[in-house]
């Protein structure tokens, strides 16, 4: 089938707009923890404005005529590291097809393959050191030490132990706990959710389980 979109063309501009020119929009619904918004302003400060916001024409109030469809919380954090200016991308975009821009962004950044953020830990720290590693990413000792720990457990033989007690109908209790970010708490609630287990122990156990089934082959 051919794709209707193939000869559309799509008039944006891109141009520096200063600050005092943008405006945020009321209807954003993504949230960004302090821990998070910190390491941005600290990624801004450090490396410079690498992705453009997208704004759009609004009926200019004041100085005010652009309003932010996405990058409101990296147009803060630039703010907070000193900058003035904003590279941007203008989107020709009436108001709700702006909201739904903003929605369907924020959507589409996905999480991280936890498991493959540990591969990726393992192969930066032949490079670095832990302690750099922490400085560079945002990450807390123990978050480095939980991702870390993933690449050292071996999955056949929790397969091994998880089937055995499967069938024996029993199992020894032990206490599992960890440090989480807002955004990591917040998936694995929803994952929870989707296990539609009421007891939790039980909806991670079979959340587990299903990874290792999936994935488990690749680490052994």
């Amino acid at each position: 089938m051919a794709n209707k979109n193939k000869n559309k063309k799509y008039y944006h501009e891109v141009k520096i707009v200063k600050a005092s020119e943008i405006k945020k929009n009321e209807y954003n619904p993504n949230v960004v923890a302090e821990p998070i918004m910190e390491q941005l302003i600290k990624r801004i400060d450090e490396e410079g404005f690498l992705q453009p916001i997208l704004l759009r024409n609004i009926e200019p109030v004041g100085e005010v005529k652009y309003e932010i469809i996405d990058g409101e919380h990296r147009f803060i954090a630039g703010q907070k590291a000193g900058y003035v200016e904003f590279p941007a991308i203008i989107l020709d975009k009436k108001l709700p097809d702006a909201m739904i821009s903003t929605i369907n962004m924020n959507k589409l950044r996905g999480e991280f393959d936890t498991l493959k953020l540990a591969e990726v830990i393992h192969e930066l720290n032949k490079t670095y050191s832990i302690e750099e590693l922490e400085e560079k990413l945002g990450y807390t000792s123990d978050e480095m030490q939980g991702l870390e720990n993933l690449l050292k457990f071996d999955y056949d033989q929790f397969q091994e132990e998880s089937d055995k007690l499967d069938e024996e109908g029993e199992a020894k209790e032990y206490r599992f706990e960890v440090i989480l970010t807002q955004e990591q708490y917040e998936a694995i609630m929803r994952a929870l959710e989707l296990a539609g287990s009421e007891d939790n122990s039980e909806g991670i156990s079979l959340i587990c389980k299903d990874y290792i089934k999936r994935y488990g082959e690749k680490t052994a």
